[in-house]
Parts: structure tokens; C-alpha cells; sequence
């Protein structure tokens, strides 16, 4: 029978002496990112429950909940204990068969709640199970752990979500953890927006434009990736890195210099162009303003700092070289620091405005558009608790035309190899690829993609279209 724990924060915290963390609108991010970490050890419960306590000194928001003041939103500092479900696995590891990032179903292995939008009305300044903003799960099994981790968006994006487990990691090996700094709590406050500013940002963010109620929104998803089937592929760092300078000695000597994530984009897009028939006239990638000199704070704050930038593309089809460098320019363009204001004021009025009135942004999928999220510069598998380089890190979600990148996990010795591609094998500093495409599609576009891949004169053998 599962067991139960909580735990609440060591006092005092950093936020002592306050009452509550105020969230502004571009903050309503209303669901959970939740993720499991696959430990190669059994984790003790007790001293896993000692070093959350601590870490939760300096993330104490996460024991608190959410609460409606008027129409403006904050985090009410209840210390709240964050409950630990632990349950024992009879088997020597646990039940996922591969090493694949992306995975179809995890609920086995998070921790139970209730639904991530209990908070779409005031709430009481008690809590119950439902209305917990942060909530783990122990799979202990014979040599392996899962970590399963519910965390409220509300609380901060996977920056912040990032530093939390990798705090949690070092407390737990009594590990000093000084590179990790302290969260700050102080939040960005955008003005009102005019009519005219929305009016001239609403094009770049349809998805805060057209909204739903937020019971329509599973079936919404539901009903858009019916006909969808998954594609997910392995590219090594160093084919990444073929592949980079394969565009950069065609683009020349020119204003802008494409990342890796930018000609991955690219030749995702010109995969999809040359299978589907639809060229790729728009790609939106989600990205952080975080670091954009005077528009925080801090960049340490505990909480949202995401936009979602668009590229309209100048034609349709345009070449990978085009398309990867029109990409970076649209992302460089996006950083100046009063596009960024101008952006999120229009954003932050638009999300508080939906969270007020029960209602719920949906990234519809369009086949001339490619959506990208890549956390390939988040290293989820540093929180290993002690075991570093075996640590493998678990997340699912996926959608019609929405690319997702993470670094690949470490194989395991448990997994069969025997009917996986070299392309799909190899994890060594590599990444894995995920996006879901129609039916009719699917196999084509796999099928390019692991025949160019594995190709002996690759990246010679991709056309530059």
C-alpha cells in the first residue's frame, strides 16, 4: 500500500517576514510541469524528507497556495507540508523499458492531485491535497528510484524548476551547493497596456488572443492530435555540429549566426517541407527573457520568464540556411529590451484577463506552422543524487507540430537496443527529437530522417532546401 508523508519547510526561510509573493498575469501559467527522475539506488525516505525541508528553506513559495485578491493573484506563505507518496515496486528497476526522454504515459509514477486549475476561483487560506502547489512520489524499487515531481507552473518555469531539484540533489548527498544561488521573489510589475499596444502585439500571440473555457481544453488537445502520430530521433553533438557548419559555410559571412537549436529547427523544417507537401511558413519558438540586461530584477526570480517568439518566414518553402538564419534573427531581434516590455505588458494583461474569467490558452497546431520548445541547455539529469552519468530524466506531453529537444539519457544495460537505428542508439553528448505530425506523414518523415542520419556522407547527403 502506497504510504504518505509531509514535509514543511525548515524555518525560517528566506521569505520570513513576509505574507505572501504577489503573482502578475504574465505568472497564470495554470498547470503543472510535472517530471520523474529515474535514480539507479534506492533513495532513503527519511533523509530524501530532511533534504527537501532545507530546500524548501529557500523555495518556501512552494508551500504555500494560491490565492485570489480582488483580481490580482498571489501566493499566500502558509508553510504547508508538501506531501510525499512513497510506494514499493517488487521488481529490481522500475517499469520503463527505455531511455527515451519522452514518455507516453507517467502517471504511475507522479504523485496523485487534484486538477491543475482548483485555483480558478479564490481559494481558502487552508489547503488541502488538491490545492498543493508542489507534490513527489517515491517509486522505490530493488536497485532504482523514480522521483516523480507535480510542481505548479505558478511557481516559477523550468529554469527555476531546474535549480530546485539540483538544490534538492545536493542537500540530499550533504553537498554545500553554493553555485546554486538564492531565488529572489521580487516580480516585474508591467504596466496597463493601452488599446493600441495590444491591438499591435495580439498578431504575435494568437494563442492569448482566441482562448477557452478551461473544461474544453483536454478535449481541445484531444481532438487536435486525433489523426497525430509521434517522430522522435537521437542526433549525436557531433552530427549537430556537421550540421551547423554545413549552414554556416553556406550562409557566409552575414549579420547573424545560427545556433545548433536554430539548424535543428531548420532541418526539422525542411524535413517537413519536402514529406508533407505544406511548406513551413511560420515557426514560434518558446524562449527566455530572463538574461535580457534591465527587464528583472534579478535574474534569479522564482518565477515565469517565457515568451513565445515568432519567425514569420520571408517565403515558403525557403531553404534550411534561410530558414536557420532567419530563426536567430527573429530571436535576436526579440531580446532588445523594449520589445520585451512592449511584449509582456500585452501578454501579462491578456493571461491575467483569461485566468480571471475561467478560461484557458490552447497553442493550436496549423500544418504551415512548426512550434518549438527545446530545453537543450537544461541539464534535468544533474539533480542525480549522487549518481551522476546514470541518472536518466522523464517528461511526456506532445502535440501536433510541436517540436520538444532534450539531452538524451544515459542507455541502460536493462534496455534492448536490437531493433533501434544507430541514429536512435546513440546517446553520448546527444539529443532527443520529438514532434507528432499526421498519420499519413509519419512514416515518411521517420524514415527520411534515420535514412539522412545514418547516411556515410552525411550532412553532404541533406539537400539545402
Amino acid at each position: 500500500m502506497p504510504e504518505s508523508l509531509a514535509v514543511e519547510p525548515r524555518q525560517p526561510t528566506v521569505l520570513s517576514d513576509r505574507h505572501a509573493v504577489q503573482l502578475p498575469g504574465y505568472d497564470l501559467w495554470m498547470n503543472y510541469i510535472e517530471n520523474v527522475l529515474i535514480i539507479p539506488a534506492r533513495l532513503d525516505v527519511p533523509k530524501f524528507a530532511d533534504a527537501l525541508a532545507e530546500t524548501l528553506r529557500m523555495w518556501p513559495h512552494a508551500a504555500g497556495h494560491l490565492h485570489k485578491n480582488g483580481d490580482r493573484w498571489e501566493i499566500v506563505l502558509s508553510n504547508a507540508g508538501i506531501p510525499i507518496e512513497t510506494t514499493e515496486e517488487h521488481a529490481a528497476q522500475v517499469a520503463i523499458s527505455n531511455s527515451w526522454v519522452l514518455q507516453e504515459n507517467l502517471r504511475p509514477f507522479l504523485p496523485k492531485r487534484g486538477s491543475p486549475n482548483p485555483f480558478a476561483t479564490p481559494v481558502a487560506t487552508t489547503t488541502t491535497d488538491q490545492t498543493k502547489m508542489l507534490l513527489f512520489k517515491l517509486t522505490l524499487a530493488g536497485s532504482e528510484t523514480a522521483v516523480g515531481v507535480s510542481w505548479h507552473h505558478t511557481l516559477g518555469d523550468a529554469f527555476v524548476l531546474e535549480r530546485f531539484m539540483r538544490k534538492l540533489s545536493e542537500q540530499y548527498q550533504g553537498r554545500s551547493s553554493e553555485d546554486i544561488p538564492t531565488p529572489t521573489f521580487d516580480k516585474r510589475a508591467f504596466p496597463a497596456p493601452t488599446g493600441s499596444l495590444i491591438e499591435r502585439y495580439a498578431p504575435l500571440m494568437p494563442h492569448l488572443v482566441e482562448t477557452y473555457s478551461v473544461s474544453e481544453v483536454g478535449k481541445r488537445y484531444a481532438d487536435l492530435n486525433a489523426d497525430t502520430t509521434p517522430v522522435r530521433f537521437k542526433i549525436s553533438q557531433e552530427q549537430l555540429n556537421k550540421l551547423k557548419d554545413k549552414v554556416a559555410k553556406a550562409l557566409g559571412q552575414i549579420d547573424v549566426v545560427p545556433t545548433s537549436q536554430d539548424v535543428l529547427t531548420a532541418y526539422v523544417v525542411s524535413v517537413l517541407n519536402r514529406c508533407t507537401g505544406i511548406p513551413i511558413k511560420m515557426i514560434t519558438n518558446a524562449a527566455s527573457y530572463r538574461h535580457v540586461p534591465d527587464v528583472l530584477p534579478s535574474p534569479d526570480v522564482a518565477g515565469n520568464a517565457v515568451y513565445i517568439v515568432p519567425t514569420a518566414l520571408s517565403r515558403a518553402p525557403l531553404s534550411m540556411t534561410g530558414t536557420a538564419a532567419e530563426v536567430r534573427r527573429s530571436i535576436q531581434l526579440s531580446r532588445s529590451r523594449s520589445f520585451v516590455e512592449e511584449y509582456m505588458t500585452a501578454a501579462s494583461a491578456l493571461m491575467l484577463e483569461a485566468v480571471n474569467n475561467h478560461r484557458a490558452w490552447v497553442f493550436v497546431p496549423r500544418p504551415e506552422k512548426l512550434s518549438v520548445n527545446s530545453n537543450s541547455s537544461i541539464n534535468w539529469q544533474s539533480a542525480h543524487f549522487g549518481y551522476p552519468g546514470t541518472t536518466r530524466f522523464h517528461t511526456s506531453g506532445l502535440n501536433d507540430h510541436y517540436m520538444r529537444v532534450f539531452p538524451s539519457n544515459p542507455e541502460s544495460s536493462n534496455f534492448t537496443t536490437s531493433t533501434v537505428s544507430s541514429a536512435e542508439s546513440a546517446t553520448s553528448g546527444s539529443l532527443d527529437v520529438f514532434f507528432s505530425v499526421s498519420k499519413a506523414f509519419a512514416g515518411q518523415v521517420s524514415s527520411l530522417i534515420q535514412s539522412e542520419l545514418n547516411g556515410r556522407d552525411f550532412p553532404d547527403n541533406i539537400p539545402d532546401v
